[in-house]
């Protein structure tokens, strides 16, 4: 009895303890953690050097906006969980940070979590802590934000984290820099829309767990852009620079774009996991071979596809001194890497990709396709001295290799002086179309650009 006893006491003081958390009400208010230092119970004490020392949970509800005022400088305390419900509204004119109490101190940090609740984040350095967003019917907006060693409590998923699908999410201008665990991370149910562009990511996943420094989910009808950002290691040996999956199979009508970003000293450059469809575009991949095992990867380019439906569109993609350029471990996935043999086709992709010094054990690997599927690989600058199919199959491995492995249809290569536009030229279009330099037709110019007309190059302004 006396067990029975002490456990009850102990359940009656936990929720004691939950019952003395702040709550906020709801009704419309705006707190800041001035306001919040003004009322008792909510655990923010105002300290003698102008910082907010933040000493228990609290909860701003949905309806509510919680405010960080500029020049801000929150300090959070060990396990202290701040839930927004309502709006985060941390957009101080120049600057606020939040960070820890103490050295050794794990805060939680926010978990925002209402479902019409948004977040608007520009100019805020986060240390030591992260944000979780699952806003179902609403968005997260960062801009010219810091997040910097986070310590994982929050969250596995990333130092910003999203655990609920939802749209119209944008980081940009961001810094991302020696977090415990990845940088932008969800979860494998909860695709998200989202913009990550013009950001930097320093050397995240310091703790070296084997996922990509940006780790996203897709499926739905979201669409993903990762966009002019430089994804830079720590040579790490499990984390990787971009990842995108689709491991449960989720059914997907979204745009997923990875263009112009700089990729370098991670694990491997880009993967994609599932059924994922994603067009790769005028990336720079260095030195992302930090796998001590090849045959666990160390790729520039991996495409993991056990249920062939992944759809790969790849054009202007540098790849350089990975353990190899482009693996397809298994699975009969579409990869189109060039094609060049009709201009006026939807499926044509003048591939321009570019493999430099891949490769491990002694041997170059521009191009390993352990899958059955036949890959369309025109219009490539391979890694020999001349762009001969006999010098380029040394360096593809493929049916040649394998009667049991799919096809890599690599000729005609590119050669140097070659370009779109003079592909499209050669193919002497007469029609009275325009073509786009992707080779797309149209009764009239789309928009500004370049067109190929009746077989001349034009320029519409």
């Amino acid at each position: 009895m006396k067990k029975i006893y002490a456990f009850l006491l102990m359940a009656a003081v936990a929720a004691g303890a939950m019952a003395d958390e702040f709550v906020s009400d709801g009704s419309g208010n705006v707190y800041t953690f001035n306001a919040l230092s003004q009322i008792e119970g909510t655990g923010v004490t105002l300290q003698d050097d102008g910082s907010y020392l933040v000493s228990a949970n609290f909860t701003i509800s949905e309806g509510d906006v919680l405010r960080l005022e500029n020049n801000d400088v929150i300090k959070m305390a060990n396990s202290v969980q701040i839930t927004v419900n309502g709006d985060a509204d941390f957009a101080p004119a120049d600057t606020a940070v939040v960070t820890r109490d103490a050295e050794g101190s794990n805060p939680k940090g926010f978990w925002m979590l209402g479902e019409n609740g948004n977040a608007n984040l520009k100019n805020v350095t986060l240390e030591y802590v992260g944000v979780v967003f699952g806003g179902l019917n609403s968005s997260l907006q960062a801009y010219n934000c810091t997040f910097t060693l986070h310590n994982g409590k929050s969250s596995s998923s990333g130092a910003l984290s999203f655990n609920a699908s939802c749209d119209n999410n944008v980081v940009e201008n961001c810094y991302f820099i020696e977090n415990t665990v990845n940088a932008i991370g969800n979860g494998s149910t909860n695709p998200v829309g989202i913009i990550i562009r013009n950001c930097l990511f320093w050397h995240n996943t310091t703790s070296n767990r084997n996922k990509p420094q940006i780790n996203l989910s897709v499926g739905g009808d979201y669409d993903v852009l990762i966009a002019d950002n430089q994804v830079i290691g720590g040579q790490f040996t499990l984390s990787g620079g971009i990842g995108l999956s689709n491991m449960m199979g989720l059914a997907h009508s979204g745009t997923n774009i990875i263009e112009n970003n700089y990729i370098a000293d991670n694990r491997y450059g880009i993967t994609t996991i599932g059924s994922v469809d994603a067009i790769i575009k005028n990336n720079k991949m260095v030195n992302n071979c930090y796998e001590t095992n090849p045959n666990n990867g160390g790729s520039c380019v991996s495409i993991y596809d056990s249920s062939s439906s992944a759809n790969i569109y790849m054009e202007g993609n540098w790849m350089e001194g990975g353990l190899w350029g482009i693996t397809v471990p298994t699975g009969a996935p579409n990869i189109n890497l060039g094609k060049v043999e009709d201009p006026t086709a939807e499926d044509y992709n003048p591939g321009n990709n570019t493999f430099v010094n891949n490769g491990n054990g002694g041997v170059l690997y521009d191009l390993y396709n352990n899958g059955t599927a036949t890959i369309w690989a025109q219009g490539n600058t391979w890694n020999v001295e001349e762009q001969t199919a006999e010098n380029i199959e040394q360096v593809i491995f493929h049916q040649a290799d394998n009667p049991d492995l799919g096809l890599v249809i690599f000729m005609p290569a590119h050669q140097e002086g070659s370009t779109a536009v003079e592909e499209i030229n050669a193919a002497k279009q007469q029609d009275g179309l325009y073509y786009n330099l992707m080779g797309v037709p149209s009764e009239a110019p789309a928009a500004p650009g370049i067109y190929i007309h009746n077989g001349q190059k034009i320029l519409v302004k």
